[in-house]
């Protein structure tokens, strides 16, 4: 065997390898968990990825859904279904003749890193009061119990729009906030109260007067009355310009008209 042989056969192989992605993250929002990443700078057009999960301290497993992605995201609602446990997951890049490094995401729980929908609310006057209406959010696979299980209660902050003097008070749903100032603007803004550490967002506040502001029955009254007098006038007036255009034109009507006149007189 040659020296040169020898040298080649000790020299290790140097395979050259894909750039590995980044921003490895996970996106969460009503129990909806999609992975995100970008391709490693670098990284070739045809450039394929792979996707794996973990239980925290478990093994590896491909999501077969999402192996051989040509997209930067992956689906993992249906793949991470228990909400109470911690999963890891990391992506690859490969092409058919080179491969990455694995890229990691942070440890995720389904419950506590996801956020949840603010509920739906709506706000009427009864007086000296404002009816609340609260309802729970739509969300995907979860049925009436579990949202009773996760909204635990609300928070509402009530402010009154004349000079900023606000309360708050907490309710687990519809309710009536009384002893308010008639005929003023309030508006509400409600907090959910989470259980097991989930988050949310407040809903947009809602606002709406307690009662109509009075009305005064005389104003209303003598208001009729002048529009109907004003609509007298014109329609005499009316009837008056046309009797006068006719008693222009007409040397019959003129007679008749001056024979009554003369009659009245």
């Amino acid at each position: 065997m040659s020296p040169l042989t020898l040298l080649l056969l000790c020299t290790p192989l140097v395979v050259s390898m894909l750039p590995a992605p980044t921003n490895v993250s996970i996106v969460s929002f009503n129990l909806e968990h999609t992975l995100i990443w970008l391709p490693g700078q670098g990284s070739p057009v045809n450039s394929h990825f792979t996707v794996q999960f973990s239980l925290k301290n478990f093994r590896w497993r491909t999501v077969k859904r999402c192996a051989g992605l040509t997209t930067q995201s992956c689906d993992l609602t249906n793949t991470w279904k228990d909400s109470f446990m911690h999963y890891q997951a990391r992506v690859q890049a490969f092409t058919p003749s080179q491969k990455s490094n694995w890229t990691l995401s942070m440890f995720f729980n389904p419950l506590t890193d996801t956020v949840f929908s603010p509920p739906l609310v709506s706000v009427s006057g009864c007086g000296n009061c404002l009816r609340l209406n609260i309802t729970w959010p739509t969300l995907k696979g979860m049925q009436h119990p579990l949202k009773l299980l996760f909204y635990r209660s609300f928070t509402c902050q009530v402010r009154r729009t004349r000079d900023g003097s606000q309360f708050s008070l907490t309710v687990t749903g519809d309710t009536v906030v009384r002893y308010l100032e008639p005929r003023a603007e309030y508006c509400v803004t409600v907090t959910p109260a989470m259980a097991f550490g989930a988050h949310s967002v407040p809903a947009k506040p809602r606002c709406a007067f307690t009662s109509p502001a009075d009305v005064n029955k005389m104003t209303v009254l003598l208001s009729g009355l002048c529009a109907f007098s004003l609509l007298v006038a014109l329609c005499c007036g009316v009837l008056v310009y046309i009797g006068h255009l006719l008693y222009l034109h007409s040397p019959v009507l003129k007679t008749f008209l001056w024979s009554l006149y003369s009659a009245i007189g």
